[in-house]
């Protein structure tokens, strides 16, 4: 059942699939912060980019819109969310997923195309055309940030990545999680998943600059994930196995190939399945059930 909120069912599951994409980002955000290995994220991160893609049929059904933007990137948060999803899919080698994250930002008719300068800057790096634009829909902090993307040396650009991480948290003063590590005036404490600008981190990583140490004394610049990114570069290209051999199953149909399989419908549904045999449908706010083969076909320790 959709979230006991809106004027209609349908407004209630649009709410819910919305819900659970942002929950599933910021637990993707939460693993990160508590130091979790950084490998299995790579496919943790299209369970978020699936609940988008949920998300944003639902949007696009409800308002009979079917180029509906997938994400608020007109609202500080939605934007924010948005930029940080692209820069992950970079950082973890996943640029396999962002044609789908555009899809979602440009409608089936790209009838929203170059919205933003540095959205368009950061997708112009994916395996995809991209679009100008000269239009920053969030100029604070975003500005310094957008003069790094477009500056002519890498001199210039870390100059400018200082400048945007030394205001970052501060700029970002409007931003709902904004001071979420402390107790509200009850005392009560919850909500916080960690402070990180992944955009910085993800312009290093686009511009190619070998040498980020000035950046490492800013708090949330997270100078590990940029260093397993430069690590792991041979990752880049091989996407994801799911998306390189469309394996993707939905409930119900026969399993197209044995080995283990995953759905972002429910946590915990790790399987091994036959070819052949039928998927099952797990009960879920998702509504229909997607089957995933998951990247990592390792048996699972006793």
């Amino acid at each position: 059942m959709p979230a006991g909120s809106g004027s209609s069912t349908a407004e209630g599951w649009l709410i819910s699939y919305r819900m659970v994409a942002f929950d599933l980002f910021n637990l993707l955000v939460l693993k990160y912060t508590g130091g979790e290995p950084i490998e299995p994220m790579r496919a943790e991160l299209e369970r978020v980019v699936v609940a988008y893609e949920r998300a944003t049929k639902q949007l696009r059904m409800y308002y009979e819109d079917p180029n509906a933007i997938g994400f608020q990137i007109d609202s500080f948060d939605g934007y924010c969310h948005c930029l940080g999803l692209i820069s992950l899919c970079f950082l973890l080698h996943r640029r396999d997923l962002l044609p789908r994250v555009a899809e979602l930002l440009d409608g089936p008719d790209e009838a929203n195309v170059g919205a933003d300068f540095l959205i368009e800057e950061f997708l112009s790096y994916a395996p995809m055309d991209r679009y100008e634009s000269d239009t920053l829909l969030a100029t604070k902090p975003f500005e310094s940030l957008a003069d790094a993307m477009d500056s002519t040396d890498n001199e210039d650009a870390l100059r400018h990545l200082q400048k945007f991480l030394k205001r970052w948290y501060k700029d970002l003063a409007g931003a709902p999680w904004h001071n979420a590590h402390k107790p509200d005036a009850q005392g009560r404490t919850g909500g916080y998943y960690g402070y990180w600008s992944f955009e910085a981190a993800a312009a290093v990583l686009l511009l190619d600059i070998k040498d980020d140490s000035c950046l490492h004394s800013y708090l949330y610049y997270p100078k590990d994930l940029v260093a397993w990114a430069k690590a792991h570069q041979e990752l880049e290209g091989t996407g994801n196995v799911t998306a390189a051999a469309g394996l993707r199953c939905e409930g119900g149909q026969p399993c197209p190939k044995a080995g283990y399989w995953m759905t972002p419908a429910k946590s915990g549904t790790r399987r091994y399945f036959l070819q052949g045999e039928i998927m099952p449908d797990v009960s879920s706010d998702y509504g229909s059930t997607i089957w995933q083969w998951d990247i990592d076909q390792a048996d699972p320790k006793l």
